[in-house]
């Protein structure tokens, strides 16, 4: 199973969002250039994500999106709602006939669920904070040109 493009996408300009949480709007040009997206396909994202209730929008000079709410309240699992719907595995089964697989990939569901519901925006910010701090180069003297 593969995360599709949208998904990814989404996560990753919510992941800057979450970043950037309280400090400013944040344009989808700023966004689109940062994270690499396409800038007309981020548009409509941030559109879904705003329906969902996750985004928040301004016009204007210091326009932009914003989140809706806190990086706490948001869940890796309402981004992945938002964009793509809810887990499905078991849907075009027939359960009188294959009721063995429509448990089997219940159970998978479940867990793929609260994989999702598990991780909020917060903790993926945590880490990729913690993530840019180490994979920036240290040197033990300053320099300047």
């Amino acid at each position: 199973m593969q995360l599709s493009a949208k998904l990814k996408y989404a996560i990753c300009a919510m992941l800057e969002l979450g970043l950037q949480y309280r400090k400013q709007f944040v344009s989808v040009t700023v966004l689109a250039e940062k994270r690499n997206i396409p800038g007309p396909f981020l548009e409509k994202l941030l559109l879904q994500l705003k329906k969902a209730g996750l985004t928040m929008s301004r016009r204007g000079p210091d326009g932009g999106y914003s989140l809706a709410m806190p990086p706490e309240k948001i869940r890796i699992g309402d981004i992945f709602t938002a964009i793509e719907g809810p887990v499905n595995y078991t849907e075009g089964f027939e359960t009188q006939e294959s009721y063995e697989l429509v448990t089997f990939f219940a159970e998978i569901e479940q867990s793929v669920r609260e994989a999702l519901n598990s991780t909020t925006l917060h903790e993926l910010c945590t880490h990729a904070r913690k993530y840019k701090k180490l994979t920036q180069p240290t040197h033990s003297h300053p320099f300047f040109i």
